[in-house]
């Protein structure tokens, strides 16, 4: 029997530098529509603003739970699109002028509403905007899928995607900082400059690159095909073992990573410098740089275990790390050095490297296995669905976040502004057992997963003696 790690990939299969660049720089309007809009929120809405935070959370989940219906829909009218610009790239291009429009939006809520009229602002903007982005985001993800047919060459592709996921990491805790620089003059006037610079470069120009400069592989054969109908795609969807696994570790991954981001947020503010926005805004923004930097240097590592042992292998190694990592959130996010926190990215790190490269490139394997036994070719559907778990995944984060907060008694203004002790013991707790129990529910899953290297390969062999290769 042959080894499967050997294999090696062929000439066609492989993507080229500039193309994989082109299609990575599409992955940081991505990246700031999931996770900068919320975390640009919190300093924004919840601690300048002073938005209750259960009430806050609600308005950030609200939009993300009616993307079930947007994702899917999208997923849908992309799969069947046979215009001659193809089926993803023009959806691509547009999405990103409409996102990058209503991004901008978000951000010029008067501070003189009341609070009421303030979370209304904040759900009918932020709805219109992830109308924008299910158009650009679902498409996008869809033509990473199909870049190429190879195994070890998908993770490639997406591990370009992951470097500028990291990057943007690098700026996004970095955008509240910038809103409170001495040429504006006021915190709100900056954070609707910033607001809009953002939308115009990250969302509009950079958007647009993917769907001018990458190819669709699978173009011709899918326009051959019939018309992908949701609910049969829905039920194969259901029915497949390895994506609903993957459906279930996304909800993991995301849900619980975000509630413990959100709640070392507070800490750092609250806890580590006694309420001060300013201060414990740097500080957060310096994690997250840490994060992003040793990210970035773990790419290739993360690749080459993926490559060597099998992708649901390497994402199980990084997982045992966040669970040695668990203990560490208890002695680090305390008061007195605030620099030890640089340290949680060394063992909690590498997971979401493994997540943003090796997730999608695991879905990829997921259509192939759907081909085979269904004949269709439906990345849009399987992306939109994967696409919308996490966006609900974030937004039980945000909403899980803010209501232990509500839970656990904290108030900001009580005089000084500082929790309770009570209160932060209770977030401690919570930022390190969630850790924890992520972990070990993620390596549960990925125990029963099915597809691996040799799998892919079996799968990937009967397709081409069936219809020929892509």
């Amino acid at each position: 029997m042959t080894d499967e790690s050997t294999r090696e990939t062929r000439l066609e299969d492989k993507v080229s530098f500039w193309e994989k660049m082109a299609f990575g720089v599409g992955t940081l309007p991505v990246f700031f529509a999931i996770a900068g809009v919320g975390s640009f929120a919190i300093p924004v809405y919840q601690m300048t603003l002073k938005v209750n935070p259960f009430l806050f959370g609600v308005a950030l989940a609200i939009p993300r739970f009616l993307d079930a219906f947007f994702d899917t829909m999208m997923g849908r009218i992309s799969d069947n699109t046979h215009s001659r610009w193809g089926r993803r790239k023009p959806y691509i291009v547009c999405g990103a002028f409409i996102q990058a429009c209503f991004f901008g939006l978000i951000w010029m809520v008067p501070a003189t509403w009341s609070s009421p009229e303030i979370v209304a602002y904040l759900i009918v903007s932020q709805i219109l905007f992830y109308v924008g982005f299910t158009i650009y985001s679902v498409p996008y993800s869809s033509l990473g899928y199909e870049m190429t047919p190879d195994y070890n060459e998908r993770t490639s592709v997406w591990s370009f995607a992951t470097f500028f996921n990291k990057a943007g990491e690098l700026g996004y805790n970095w955008i509240f900082p910038l809103t409170t620089l001495a040429i504006f003059s006021s915190p709100m006037q900056g954070v609707r400059v910033v607001g809009w610079v953002i939308a115009v470069v990250v969302f509009c120009a950079l958007g647009t690159v993917p769907g001018l400069f990458v190819k669709e592989r699978y173009f011709k054969k899918a326009a051959k095909q019939e018309k992908v109908r949701i609910w049969p795609a829905l039920k194969a969807a259901s029915s497949n073992r390895a994506f609903m696994l993957l459906l279930g570790l996304t909800i993991l991954q995301i849900g619980a990573g975000m509630l413990a981001s959100n709640i070392d947020y507070y800490l750092i503010v609250y806890y580590m410098f006694d309420g001060h926005i300013a201060h414990g805004s740097y500080w957060k923004a310096l994690l997250s740089t840490s994060y992003a930097v040793l990210g970035i240097a773990w790419i290739f590592p993360v690749s080459w275990l993926a490559k060597r042992y099998g992708k649901h292998i390497a994402l199980g190694i990084s997982f045992v790390l966040v669970l040695l990592g668990a203990a560490g959130k208890w002695y680090l996010f305390t008061p007195g050095h605030p620099w030890k926190i640089l340290f949680d990215c060394v063992l909690c790190g590498p997971v979401w490297v493994a997540i943003y490269a090796l997730t999608p490139s695991m879905l990829a394997d997921i259509c192939d296995e759907d081909e085979l036994r269904h004949g269709f070719r439906r990345e849009g559907i399987f992306g939109a669905l994967l696409s919308w778990i996490q966006k609900t995944g974030y937004s039980f984060g945000f909403l899980g976040a803010m209501s232990v907060l509500t839970l656990t008694g904290f108030d900001n203004s009580t005089p000084g502004g500082v929790p309770t002790a009570h209160a932060i013991l209770s977030m401690r707790l919570v930022l390190t057992v969630s850790t924890a129990i992520w972990a070990i529910a993620a390596l549960v899953m990925l125990y029963f997963y099915p597809l691996n290297r040799r799998r892919a390969y079996e799968i990937r062999d009967a397709l081409e003696a069936r219809r020929g290769k892509v």
